[in-house]
C-alpha cells in the first residue's frame, strides 16, 4: 500500500471518530441546568417521563402515574409524627409476628444520617482530580458504621420508649388481623 492511501484512511478515521464524539457530547447537554425558583431538574425528569412511552402503553402513557401517587400519599402519611403506627415484629424464619409495638411516627433506618457520610478534601481549586473523598464523622461522633448496621431500623413506641431491631418486621397504619395470640410487646406491666 502507497503512503498517501495510509494516510487518507487514517484521516478518515479521525474525522469519524472526531463526528462520533461531537454527537455523543452533544447528547450529554441537559434541558434544565438550574435548580433555581422552584424544582425545574425534578419536573424537567417528570416531563421526560411522560414524554417516553414504556411498555405496554403503546401510544397512551399514564398522564400522573398511579406510581407517583401511592409515594406522595405514603410520604404524607407515613412523615406525620402524630400518626400511630403498628409494627409486627417476626422471628428470622417464622411466618407469625413474635409481638408488635404501638408507635408515633415511622420506622427509621440506623443507616439514615442527619448529615453526609462523605466528605470531599484536599482540593486545591483546579479541579476536581486533586480532591479526595473520605468518610465523614457520623452523627454520634464516631467513624464506622452506626449502631444496627444498614440493615437495622429503630422507632419510638407510644410511650417515648426506643427499640431499634433488625429483625424482619411489618408495619401498619391499622392493627392486622392476626390468627394467632400476638402480644403487645410494649403494653404497660400488670
Amino acid at each position: 500500500m502507497n503512503h498517501s492511501y495510509l494516510t487518507r484512511r487514517r484521516i478518515l478515521f479521525i474525522a469519524a471518530l472526531a463526528s462520533a464524539a461531537s454527537l455523543v457530547l452533544a447528547g450529554c447537554t441537559s434541558s434544565a441546568s438550574s435548580v433555581s425558583g422552584g424544582n425545574q431538574v425534578a419536573q424537567t425528569e417528570y416531563s421526560e417521563f411522560n414524554a417516553a412511552v414504556p411498555y405496554p402503553f403503546g401510544h397512551t402513557a399514564p398522564s400522573d402515574p398511579l406510581e407517583r401517587k401511592n409515594l406522595a400519599a405514603r410520604l404524607v402519611q407515613y412523615n406525620s409524627a402524630g400518626d400511630t403506627n403498628y409494627v409486627y415484629v417476626f422471628a428470622w424464619g417464622s411466618p407469625t409476628p413474635i409481638g408488635y409495638y404501638v408507635i408515633r411516627g415511622k420506622v427509621s433506618s440506623t443507616g439514615s444520617q442527619m448529615t453526609s457520610d462523605q466528605i470531599t478534601t484536599n482540593c486545591d481549586g483546579s479541579s476536581h482530580d486533586s480532591c479526595a473523598v473520605v468518610n465523614a464523622i457520623g452523627d454520634d461522633g464516631s467513624y464506622g458504621p452506626e449502631e444496627g448496621g444498614s440493615s437495622g431500623v429503630f422507632f419510638f413506641t407510644t410511650t417515648g420508649t426506643l427499640i431499634e431491631t433488625d429483625q424482619p418486621f411489618v408495619v401498619s397504619s391499622a392493627p392486622i388481623k392476626l390468627y394467632a395470640s400476638v402480644p403487645q410487646l410494649d403494653a404497660p406491666a400488670k
